[in-house]
């Protein structure tokens, strides 16, 4: 299965969400929520996807009739016909039986696949069922939720230039970040219905709360490159994060910024870290990801970037390396070739040099000062108080991502 998702992305991007989502409890994985027509056109897409889902241990939840409860009870027999055949045991509910929490969890426990409908004649309104989507995501406490539809993620209308603080990728706006995206949407930017789904994606965010739920919006076909990559294959959704910026530690609570780099990399810091006055430092307001810079020669240097691990997924990776590179145009960084997202500073970086103890990343840097800022990375000492191992860091959105999370935050 792992071969089989290198052809959508990297194996390492792949292992890194298997292992976040397995450490997830089993109801906690995801919903799908695929529209009536995606049913009728791609029900053997559907099928495939839960069917390769369930061969790396993972069950998701399936929600039908969301957008037209008139299609929800003949999607769900469709559905629960034809998942026998794929060696999955479906278990069919109507969304408004009493206790379908408590059913939707014993299923999923049993890696059963609950497939959920929406009625036609309950008289219930779109904002009602988002309510009770919304209330059921945040009872199983729901990482992802995915709407598929053919057409996959958001674009842009033609003639619309999108906002360059969007994230876009082939012409598809591949994050929106609900904290501080909403200004660069402009009226006329999407179409009538991604916008009227960007509201209801909304809706569900701030319906899961607490629960930090991310929503993909992709086509069935891309549902796994969605789940497993860092750039993904769609729109994620997410609240996003406040992202401060501060120029000295005096202004921060150092002991909360500590724990979070020596959570963030399983290793102590050295006693003299956080003597070195930085340059600057990028925050989550709420204490789960950062990243340190420091001024230094030929350009900034990017000494910590980190992400909690419960975090990791939800995008915050993502938010912090947009508003650095907002503020630095130059940059380089090293990391160890082990590093779990070293893939993903690939994707960021404009080059890369490899050496026996460090690979080292630049971008913006011109390229007769490449050479001292790799001699420049290698000489700089050791930040913790034991060898290094392994960092454990961010989207990205998935995506994502990142959650890029780690950095992925992304995706």
């Amino acid at each position: 299965m792992l071969t089989f998702l290198e052809s959508v992305g990297r194996r390492s991007e792949a292992e890194f969400y298997l292992r976040m989502f397995h450490g997830l409890p089993k109801e906690s994985f995801a919903i799908i929520v695929p529209g009536g027509p995606v049913v009728r056109s791609a029900l053997g897409s559907i099928v495939e996807q839960l069917r390769f889902l369930a061969d790396l241990g993972l069950y998701a939840t399936v929600v039908l009739g969301l957008f037209d409860p008139d299609t929800g009870a003949t999607s769900s027999e469709r559905l629960t016909k034809r998942l026998p055949s794929a060696n999955m045991s479906p278990s069919p509910h109507e969304m408004s039986e009493a206790n379908v929490v408590e059913a939707v969890r014993e299923d999923l426990r049993r890696e059963r696949i609950p497939v959920l409908h929406f009625r036609k004649d309950d008289g219930a309104t779109l904002e009602q069922r988002l309510s009770q989507l919304g209330h059921l995501s945040q009872q199983l406490g729901t990482r992802k939720l995915a709407l598929l539809r053919r057409r996959g993620g958001f674009r842009p209308l033609v003639g619309k230039r999108a906002d360059e603080k969007l994230s876009v990728e082939g012409g598809r706006i591949s994050i929106i970040n609900l904290t501080t995206d909403r200004g660069r949407i402009t009226p006329g930017m999407l179409s009538k219905r991604d916008s009227e789904l960007l509201v209801a994606s909304d809706r569900l965010i701030q319906l899961a709360e607490p629960n930090p739920l991310l929503i993909s919006i992709t086509s069935p076909l891309n549902l796994l490159k969605e789940l497993f990559t860092v750039k993904g294959a769609g729109t994620l959704v997410k609240r996003g994060s406040a992202v401060e910026r501060h120029t000295t530690y005096s202004t921060l609570d150092v002991p909360r910024l500590r724990q979070l780099l020596e959570s963030s990399f399983g290793k102590e810091l050295s006693p003299t870290f956080f003597d070195l006055p930085p340059l600057a430092v990028y925050i989550d307001s709420s204490y789960r990801g950062a990243a340190v810079v420091h001024d230094a020669y030929p350009a900034p240097y990017l000494s910590k970037f980190a992400v909690q691990p419960e975090a990791q997924g939800e995008g915050i990776g993502r938010d912090i390396w947009d508003a650095l590179i907002r503020h630095h145009t130059e940059l380089y960084w090293r990391s160890r070739a082990d590093n779990p997202i070293a893939s993903w500073y690939v994707s960021v970086c404009d080059g890369m040099v490899r050496r026996s103890a460090w690979q080292v990343y630049f971008r913006g840097i011109p390229v007769e000062l490449i050479p001292e800022a790799v001699a420049q990375a290698e000489a700089r000492g050791a930040d913790f108080a034991t060898p290094q191992s392994s960092v454990l860091a961010p989207q990205v959105e998935t995506a994502a991502p990142v959650s890029v999370v780690a950095l992925p935050e992304q995706k």
